[in-house]
């Protein structure tokens, strides 16, 4: 893994590739018996990640997530198998989320990366034992991918405050969770949907964040949210 992160954290074009090459390359000698190595999921999530920032550059697009998610996919058929073995992690699935955030491209290629994201989302939810629990960088992360891919505001609207009902009742509201809500949507919208869930500005149920490290607890509203409230 040292050696697939100093691929994976090379800035040059190209960088994400080489780094996948030379895990295949590892698997390719296990395979063959040449090698005992075996992947984690750490392996992977250290390819997606490189993946994820390359969609970031003027050089990344669809093509660049595309390839993530052939990883991811690679990742999940894997556990299946047992052929990785360890405690499912929702590290992976929170770097190719981040990597369809990043991507650049045209209205019809972000709806694309949404639909993809999306998929993968709810994806992880229905295979925990594979996949991980969704905790609250996957909330925050998602809540990244429809403020920056959404097509118009009523898209994004909705689609944030699915993840913020959702992230409470998991209580995984953390407080990026709680911030990037209240700054990507209106104030008059996501008022009404806290009081409806029993919160108050000053007040946040404990029930929300009971599974997020105390660290980062959601605090109340009054305080900064990046000046609105």
């Amino acid at each position: 893994d040292t050696v697939l992160n100093a691929f994976a954290r090379d800035n040059k074009p190209g960088s994400a590739e080489r780094a996948w090459d030379f895990l295949c390359q590892l698997e390719e000698e296990r395979i063959s018996g040449e090698s005992n190595f075996v992947p984690s999921s750490v392996s992977y999530a250290t390819i997606i990640n490189a993946f994820a920032q390359a969609s970031g550059r003027e050089n990344g697009g669809l093509s660049t997530v595309k390839k993530a998610q052939e990883i991811y996919e690679k990742l999940i058929d894997q556990m299946k198998e047992g052929i990785i073995y360890g405690r499912a992690d929702p590290f992976a699935n929170s770097c190719f989320l981040n990597c369809c955030a990043n991507m650049r491209g045209t209205g019809s290629e972000r709806k694309e990366a949404l639909v993809i994201a999306i998929t993968a989302f709810e994806e992880m939810k229905k295979r925990p034992d594979i996949i991980g629990e969704p905790n609250q960088y996957t909330f925050g992360t998602m809540m990244k991918v429809c403020a920056r891919l959404s097509s118009n505001a009523d898209e994004k609207n909705r689609l944030m405050e699915s993840l913020f009902v959702q992230a409470c009742k998991r209580g995984m509201l953390s407080k990026a969770v709680l911030g990037q809500f209240l700054r990507h949507t209106p104030s008059q919208l996501n008022m009404r949907v806290i009081l409806s869930l029993g919160g108050t500005k000053r007040e946040i149920p404990d029930t929300w964040y009971r599974n997020v490290p105390q660290k980062h607890w959601p605090a109340p509203m009054t305080n900064n949210y990046g000046g609105r409230y």
